[in-house]
């Protein structure tokens, strides 16, 4: 029977009672679990500390990477703040420059258009309220000086600097020259309290003679603000703005700006010789003055602007100007009893004259060189006066523009001349034709007044200039400027300090060669056989231009004449006016120095290539019939070098009108008008 377990209370344990064997066992068996759950342990120990490793190395580069990207995410954050704080403040300032830009360019606007009226009141106010208008600017812009230290942004900021001083200086300037004129208001014809009020024109014309020497201090201060202004200008870099935006060619227009302000600032300063030596000039301080008048007929165009057609002789006391005889060339040839063989480039076209005539001489484009020849051979002329100062050359764009402005002028003996349209010569002044018939007219009869007409005219031109009410003397002053930059107008001095003054401001027609690295064209035209064709033709210009290389550029200049009007009745026997016939034109072109022709077309016979005082020059000869046309069609290479940039001077002769000049350069096409000598830089 089996032994039942002994029951013992819960309080006490239960008795183990197993066999010895069984314990044996028992203890063996679980000895081997207790190794096996150690052994399990142990490896799940191992592995959880494994785990526990890596876990924790997964920990430390996920913290690294959270910390990166939030310090990322930070800076980004702080980034876009301060870009739209930057951007929102700016966008305030900016409104606010717009605002004060507008202001500015209104007060801009109403000081020219009250100058443009002689107001100069009105002007000096809105002058006043202009400084003011940039104050604010500036002030406003200086807000915006953190731009300075931004790398990329700095230049930008920096050029608006620059504008801003620029527009400081320029208006001081203004306000400087308005204080100036003031004196001179009333003889000027600007409105305001000028110290000059009353009297004859020729007496106010003294006093601002006598007065002038006391401006100039006053013009250097107004020349260091320009010249400031102009550096601060040209200190702005076209290059950190776009070619274009919305079809604007916005660098090119930063840079024809900074060109125009440049160059109006040199013109400005070459004035100061022109004060300088104008009271001298102009007969002052009781030192009369005599010139030679040389009447150019431009409707027969010889190389200075005109046929020699009369000359006059007058004498400038104080400004005013008094004729003391006139003639007709001719009549002045008559005197001159030296045999000069006629030169070889002019007689192997002028194949009527075996002699050089005082009437031919200005053969030389160079306005100087051609007098200095005719000067010297016209004090050899017995009767003539010996003491002459100076020559000016006037031709008929100048009475034209004069009568354009005062009106119709009588002259006794002589009948009225004007600057209306005439039909009958096609639509030109009626003074040019009027002038045509007096001189050139063939008449059965002996015409003594034709010899003295330059006189007369001048004089009664001058009359009403005098008496003319100021409000058309700054017309006057405008016309007279335009005459000397075109060349219709042209001085020449014997006095070297005098002449100097001409030169600055490109009043006395000289020929000067180009710097290196600079192309240059003048086209030369001489009548020498077309009677007064040349008030009928009219030629444009095209330049083809490829891109330097080796040192040289090629070119291809086309010139096109055209004549616009029917042949005349040039037979002396039907007694007619004879304006327009063949015309037979000797033509150069001056042309930078080391030039090669390639290619000529359009001569009658192959242009001559010759060296001429810092020139190449081309020298052909071509006919051009009434109602027709011609094109001379030249190929050449100069020496060039600027790989960036082409440019040129053209050279204007002179007598002749504006004429269109059309550039090709690389493809890109860009044409100008030519009114005066003038300069072009177009990039390749």
């Amino acid at each position: 029977m089996t032994e039942q377990p002994e029951v013992i209370s819960q309080d006490n344990q239960v008795e183990n009672t197993t066999s010895p064997s069984i314990e044996k066992n028992l203890e063996t068996t679980d000895a081997g679990q207790k190794n096996w759950l150690t052994k399990i342990f142990k490896r799940q120990g191992k592995s959880s500390q494994e785990t526990n490793f890596t876990q924790e190395n997964l920990t430390d580069k996920q913290l690294r990477q959270q910390k990166i990207k939030k310090a990322i995410l930070i800076g980004l954050l702080i980034f876009l703040g301060l870009s739209g704080l930057i951007i929102g403040y700016t966008a305030i300032i900016g409104r606010q420059l717009k605002t004060e830009a507008t202001e500015a360019n209104l007060h801009a606007r109403a000081a020219l258009d009250s100058f443009k009226t002689q107001n100069l009141p009105s002007t000096e106010q809105e002058l006043l309220a202009l400084e003011a208008s940039i104050e604010k600017i500036n002030q406003s812009y200086r807000r915006l000086g953190f731009y300075n230290f931004i790398p990329i942004l700095r230049g930008y900021y920096q050029d608006g600097k620059h504008g801003i001083a620029a527009a400081k200086f320029g208006v001081q300037a203004a306000k400087q020259a308005s204080q100036e004129i003031t004196p001179y208001a009333d003889v000027l014809g600007f409105q305001g309290e000028g110290s000059f009020a009353g009297g004859t024109a020729e007496d106010r014309i003294k006093l601002i003679i006598e007065t002038l020497d006391k401006i100039m201090p006053a013009f250097d201060e107004i020349t260091q603000n320009l010249e400031s202004m102009r550096t601060e200008v040209l200190a702005i870099n076209p290059k950190h703005y776009p070619k274009k935006i919305k079809n604007i060619a916005l660098r090119d227009q930063l840079i024809s700006a900074q060109e125009t302000i440049d160059h109006s600032v040199e013109n400005f300063i070459s004035f100061r010789p022109v004060l300088e030596q104008l009271p001298e000039i102009a007969g002052g301080k009781g030192e009369r003055k005599k010139y030679l008048i040389l009447f150019q007929n431009d409707n027969e165009l010889r190389p200075t602007g005109g046929f020699l057609t009369a000359y006059a002789v007058v004498f400038v006391e104080n400004g005013k100007v008094s004729p003391e005889k006139s003639d007709d060339i001719y009549e002045l040839d008559q005197k001159f009893t030296q045999r000069i063989p006629i030169p070889e480039a002019l007689g192997k076209y002028l194949t009527t004259e075996r002699y050089w005539h005082l009437r031919d001489m200005n053969i030389n484009p160079d306005f100087k060189l051609s007098m200095d020849q005719f000067f010297e051979h016209y004090r050899e002329v017995r009767g003539e006066p010996s003491d002459i100062a100076g020559i000016i050359a006037v031709d008929t764009e100048v009475l034209a523009g004069l009568l354009r402005v005062l009106g119709p002028v009588s002259v006794p003996g002589y009948g009225t001349f004007s600057a209306e349209a005439d039909d009958r010569c096609d639509g030109c002044a009626q003074v040019v034709y009027a002038l045509s018939e007096i001189i050139t007219k063939p008449t059965p009869y002996l015409r003594e007044d034709r010899k003295g007409i330059l006189g007369p005219l001048m004089q009664s031109t001058l009359q009403k200039a005098y008496s003319a009410p100021k409000e058309q003397w700054p017309a006057l002053f405008e016309i007279t400027w335009q005459s000397l930059e075109g060349k219709h107008l042209q001085l020449y001095f014997l006095d070297e300090t005098a002449q100097l003054a001409a030169e600055a401001i490109n009043g006395a027609g000289r020929l000067i060669a180009p710097s290196t690295d600079q192309d240059f064209l003048a086209i030369i035209d001489a009548n020498l056989g077309g009677a007064k064709s040349n008030l009928f033709t009219n030629y444009e210009v095209k330049q083809t231009i490829n891109l330097p290389a080796n040192g040289r550029l090629e070119k291809t200049v086309e010139i096109t004449y055209k004549n616009t009007r029917a042949a005349d009745n040039c037979n002396l026997e039907a007694g007619r006016l004879c304006l327009n016939s063949t015309l037979q034109d000797w033509n150069r072109l001056y042309v930078p120095q080391g030039a090669e022709l390639v290619e000529a077309q359009g001569f009658a016979q192959q242009p001559e290539i010759y060296e001429e005082n810092g020139f190449t020059v081309i020298d052909g000869f071509f006919s051009l019939e009434p109602l027709g046309t011609a094109k001379l069609r030249l190929t050449y290479t100069i020496p060039y070098q600027n790989l960036e940039t082409y440019q040129i001077k053209l050279w204007k002769q002179g007598g002749i009108p504006a004429f269109e000049t059309l550039f090709d350069v690389n493809g890109g096409e860009e044409q100008i008008l030519v009114e005066k000598d003038t300069t072009m830089e177009i990039p390749f």
